[in-house]
């Protein structure tokens, strides 16, 4: 965040403070160090707890990309960095796995935060600029716990529900239903709404959009359990609608980029991109905030280079590294290596001045080494009736490359996939490169004059924008019966992207609306909360794609598949160790685990 605030750290286990009992220890006033006396003496101090509730979270949507999809059916691996079977190895997976316990573990550290938070909230005698402002600091509060809970239920199922901030060993709580934990998130998101903003006042706030979108995903997840309960899912539309009224999609070009003669040229590139569309200036730096513009825009994440410079922390987007292919590594085959020239396309003798940074250059995704990367699933499957869908437009995603090696015939010219070296695992570092996780240019590398080497972008970055929310709303619709709303809303998606084909009422299925939210939120959704409410068909999807389970003949089909699908569970285990230190109460193990 662009703010910094003094932050208040009190020490929490997974589900509350464990303190010991001593009284002499209790009635000690420390002048050096915070405790829950002395911690709430100002508004500044409570709004500091806030505070830490943006930082938690940010690192679960920027730096560690399992909720948006690892394992899953988008995302996972490539082969050349496990042979092993990649996250969708489901057989590795337990209730001690770290993949699914971190995340546990994250939310309800967050919801310790919430309410530690609100028990500095109610502190008496706090002296706050206006009651306006004080409502918003208790939507805020009553925002992240919602959202904990809604996450945690999504994928866990029932967890026990911690209202209050425990200050001593607590080893009895009971877990609740699903369907309670869905109610008790909602009563909080209900909260939030009231009492935050209608618009944030600062970049990278949370306000009453922000809480009625998950407020319309909650009541879809309610509604999920309860048989498609029309009552529930009339209120998902019901929220969904004020969301679009106060966020509607952008729908023309905007900001940094759109106009000629315009914007702040960097690293010798002119901001103006004649060669852009209103997806892409989506995803330019200068272009996320409300504030920047952009009406679509629901929550962000702020990045900016001067805070990373000056203060480091983790204001900065790994994207470029962790999700960009390694093209500078693959091969030619071998009838088309030649004498003099490197031994692929992308690998050497290029020209520094004309792609600066050579091999690793902007053009080809920076100095990507391909952490992560997509299955044949999300690269070719979901656009085969792509016609004129600019979100697959070249400036979108980089699809098509020329041989950058001036020694080379092929020199200036677009490599095939077929001129390619299928015969080693060296062809899984090939893949396209989406302009939202990098740059298209040197003007999106903020740090170069510092050094910097195309690994990282100082850009905001969305945590959620009204196109989702039209997705939820054709859920919605979906799951009512209400086939041609629902197919009129996922229009309004397909009609900004200048589709031909438009989606029918005999379109609309479950998996049609996951397939768009590829198109449309790859990279960006929590894909993993978005399949595990889809129950059975979510884990269909990952059965159907997952990088491991089925074979990727992007590739070439240079490996095949080699793990079991999904059959025995639909949520993620409940963590052992929670399971072991519960001893007041039994905590009943999820389904398959």
């Amino acid at each position: 965040m662009k703010t910094k605030h003094i932050l208040v750290i009190i020490v929490v286990s997974i589900f509350g403070l464990a303190a010991c009992n001593d009284g002499d220890f209790l009635t000690e006033k420390p002048k050096t160090i915070y405790t829950t006396a002395n911690s709430y003496e100002t508004v500044d101090q409570v709004k500091a707890c806030v505070t830490n509730l943006y930082v938690h979270i940010r690192y679960w949507y920027q730096q560690d990309k399992f909720m948006k999809g690892l394992g899953s059916d988008i995302m996972d691996t490539p082969y050349f960095r496990d042979t092993n079977g990649g996250y969708c190895n489901f057989s590795k997976w337990s209730p001690t796995s770290s993949s699914s316990n971190k995340i546990f573990d994250a939310l309800y550290q967050l919801v310790n935060y919430a309410n530690q938070a609100l028990e500095g909230y109610n502190t008496e005698g706090l002296t706050w600029n206006s009651e306006r402002e004080k409502k918003n600091t208790y939507g805020e509060i009553m925002f992240f716990r919602g959202y904990g809970y809604l996450t945690l239920a999504e994928l866990f199922g029932g967890v026990p529900l911690v209202d209050k901030f425990y200050q001593t060993l607590k080893l009895d709580f009971a877990r609740s239903s699903r369907e309670e934990t869905y109610e008790f998130a909602i009563k909080d998101l209900k909260a939030a709404a009231d009492n935050l903003y209608d618009y944030p006042t600062e970049a990278g706030h949370v306000s009453k959009g922000t809480a009625c979108h998950f407020l319309a995903e909650a009541y879809i997840a309610l509604a999920t359990i309860r048989n498609n309960d029309k009552g529930d899912l009339n209120q998902a539309v019901l929220y969904a609608d004020t969301v679009m009224k106060m966020h509607p999609l952008m729908t023309k070009r905007f900001g940094t980029r759109a106009t000629l003669g315009s914007g702040t040229s960097k690293n010798g590139v002119e901001a103006y991109y004649p060669n852009g569309n209103v997806f892409f200036d989506l995803f330019q730096e200068g272009n996320y905030d409300y504030s920047e513009g952009n009406t679509e825009t629901l929550w962000t994440l702020e990045n900016d280079y001067t805070v990373y410079h000056k203060y480091s922390g983790d204001n900065y987007v790994n994207t470029p590294r962790e999700m960009s292919p390694v093209l500078r590594d693959v091969l030619w085959k071998s009838q088309y290596k030649e004498d003099g020239a490197s031994a692929g396309p992308w690998a050497g003798n290029i020209d520094t001045d004309k792609y600066p940074g050579g091999n690793v250059c902007a053009y080809l995704g920076g100095r990507g080494v391909a952490s992560i990367s997509p299955t044949d699933y999300v690269i070719s499957q979901v656009w085969d009736d792509d016609q004129g869908d600019i979100r697959n437009d070249s400036c979108n995603i980089r699809r098509t490359f020329i041989c950058m090696d001036k020694k080379s015939n092929m020199y200036g010219k677009k490599v095939p996939m077929s001129m390619l070296d299928y015969s080693t695992q060296k062809i899984t570092e090939y893949f396209p490169i989406w302009t939202k996780l990098a740059p298209i240019d040197d003007w999106g590398y903020d740090d170069l004059a510092d050094g910097g080497n195309r690994s990282n972008m100082y850009c905001d970055q969305y945590a959620c924008r009204s196109a989702e929310t039209l997705l939820l709303r054709a859920e919605a619709k979906l799951r009512l019966g209400e086939l041609d709303a629902a197919a009129a809303d996922i229009n309004i998606l397909r009609k900004r992207a200048q589709c031909s084909v438009m989606a029918k009422a005999s379109d609309m299925t479950l998996q049609y609306i996951l397939d768009e939210r590829v198109r449309e939120l790859y990279g960006e959704e929590r894909r993993w909360v978005t399949l595990l409410r889809m129950g059975d068909v979510g884990i269909n999807s990952i059965n159907k794609h997952a990088m491991y389970i089925v074979d990727q003949p992007y590739w070439g089909d240079y490996f095949t598949a080699s793990q079991k699908p999904i059959s025995a569970w639909s949520l993620f285990p409940i963590p052992q160790t929670v399971i072991d230190t519960n001893t007041g109460v039994k905590i009943e193990q999820n389904k398959g685990w």
